[in-house]
């Protein structure tokens, strides 16, 4: 980072010199060519920063009012490492003169240097509503956005700049970052094609690594992490091994995760550490099991994790996400109960453990877990939404209802919260009601199927037609292997007379539909990536 920061240094004194050079109003209006402006100008272009300081001294004296001396000045106080003086420089130049451009971008250069962030933007705009062309500030303004991970406004103004990107990996490890977030897929490809071509530190291989997982470049990915295991020192490859076998899962190889992970686990008990280093890699066993569909040995790696580090909640959710899977509910009641002993205040086993009593049908011990977790101020959704379900599952979509009607008025609206009260209102046997609160769901999740679905089937129930059919339509859009949508289009085809569509949905509707996941079960908590020793000294 430190040489980018010369590099522009040395590119925002470039462009200023330039501006100066080209204008040249004041050596030919008051000086010769050798006073102390000119003098100083050349010394700091020749690196010779004292004795630049001094001409620069000279000529302030004598042109004590003019913007550009303190200008320069400012770069070269800069460049002595004397950043408060420099931007009182700059400052002073923008007071004299208000419209000398530079001024503003150097001095929002700076800010950013020092990753002033709010104030190094609000400069560069300033410089820009000046020189709206001025390349360099696009381009300093387009680093304060990328380190601001606004990536919108950050490639907006790389781009606007026009000025090649350096070939520093930092750098190029926020641009893809952002082109990634944007949905700039091949950006990121040639992004990425151009850092594994530099030479990348530990932790730079790993962020390369889950960048290339991340657009589907998996066998790049499991390259640069197996060249960090060639050159990690014996006595400290095992946090390579586990990245590689993390990366493995992550690409979906899963027989290779499992050997190893298994081969991380052996080199643990070898060499003797604290439990809890292998339970993350049993952990990596049991989902790639899972996803094996190897429920059985799924289980029981995924219960060695829990048992190694049992003050861990994410084993323990994985554990019983799996029992759930499975329809092992009982287990999955006795697990997440464990795991509450040894994590009493974690919010989201106790979310589990009323998920849990739900599926299997306990609905009031899940009324009672649920009512809890309200009771106690839950800043979620999630638990009135569970405690909605078990309300409406006992007859009781009422009070489902009002439940969910509190909860938006104390934690603000929510998808969730709306959704689920659609739900209940429907089950209450108030459509019109149900109606208004589906559109507002639809409003603030437009790409929701299940939302547009049950809009759909609400304004078909209140015989407005032509609504149902525009809303199951959508739902059908949004997801083509919603069975029920389709079955629901037919029926609201046939009631508006249009039997050939009607008849074509019912057709669509008789195919084998997609099973479902369980809403109630999240995905598996993969274990993060294990830093390189003394990794966070490294930038």
């Amino acid at each position: 980072m430190k040489c980018l920061l010369l590099l522009c240094c040395y590119i925002s004194f470039s462009a200023n010199r330039a501006h100066l050079t080209s204008s040249a109003s004041f050596a030919h209006q008051e000086s010769t060519p050798e006073d102390a402006f000119q003098r100083g100008l050349a010394a700091l272009g020749e690196n010779r920063l004292e004795d630049a300081l001094a001409e620069f001294n000279v000529a302030e004296r004598d042109h004590p009012d003019d913007a550009r001396i303190r200008n320069f000045r400012g770069i070269l106080l800069a460049r002595m490492g004397n950043n408060a003086e420099a931007s009182a420089e700059y400052l002073e130049a923008i007071r004299l003169n208000p419209l000398l451009a530079d001024a503003y971008r150097n001095l929002g250069f700076l800010q950013w240097t020092e990753h002033q962030l709010p104030s190094a933007r609000e400069t560069l705009q300033r410089a820009l509503r000046i020189s709206p062309k001025d390349s360099f500030a696009h381009y300093y303004l387009g680093r304060v956005e990328l380190d601001a991970q606004q990536y919108q406004r950050a490639l907006n103004e790389l781009d606007l700049s026009q000025q090649p990107f350096p070939r520093d990996i930092a750098f190029l490890l926020q641009v893809t970052t952002g082109y990634i977030a944007l949905g700039r897929r091949e950006d990121a490809r040639k992004s990425l094609d151009e850092l594994t071509k530099l030479p990348l530190d530990d932790a730079q291989s790993l962020q390369a690594a889950s960048l290339l997982l991340s657009i589907q470049q998996n066998s790049l990915a499991i390259s640069v992490i197996q060249q960090l295991v060639r050159r990690a020192p014996p006595l400290q490859a095992r946090w390579a091994q586990f990245d590689l076998a993390l990366t493995y899962l992550l690409a979906g190889e899963y027989e290779k995760t499992i050997e190893q992970a298994l081969a991380y686990t052996e080199a643990v008990r070898r060499a003797g550490p604290e439990a809890s280093e292998a339970a993350d890699a049993w952990s990596l066993i049991g989902i790639a099991y899972a996803h094996n569909n190897q429920g059985e040995r799924s289980v029981e790696a995924l219960r060695q994790a829990a048992t190694l580090a049992p003050s861990n909640e994410e084993h323990w959710l994985n554990l019983t996400r799996e029992l759930m899977e499975l329809n092992r509910y009982s287990e999955a009641i006795t697990a997440v109960r464990a795991g509450i002993t040894g994590n009493p205040k974690s919010y989201a086993l106790h979310l589990r453990l009323g998920a849990a009593y739900l599926a299997a049908g306990r609905y009031p011990e899940a009324e009672t877990t649920f009512r809890e977790l309200v009771v106690a101020g839950d800043p979620l959704p999630t638990g009135y939404v569970g405690l909605a379900q078990v309300l409406i599952r006992t007859g009781r979509a009422q009070e489902a209802s009002a439940v969910l009607a509190a909860a938006e008025k104390k934690l603000g609206s929510s998808f969730l919260l709306c959704y689920f009260r659609g739900l209940a209102l429907d089950r209450a046997g108030k459509p019109s009601d149900a109606a208004v609160v589906f559109q507002h769901a639809v409003q603030l999740d437009p790409h929701n199927a299940e939302a547009h679905l049950n809009l759909g089937k609400t304004e078909l129930t209140l015989g407005d037609t032509a609504k149902a059919i525009a809303e199951l339509a959508e739902a059908v859009r949004l997801d083509s292997g919603n069975i029920q949508a389709k079955r629901l289009l037919s029926q609201a085809y046939q009631r508006s007379g249009d039997t050939n569509n009607a008849t074509k949905y019912a057709q669509a509707s008789a195919e084998v539909p997609v099973a479902a996941t369980s809403s109630l079960v999240s995905d598996f908590f993969t274990p993060s990536w294990q830093r390189p020793p003394d990794s966070s000294a490294k930038k």
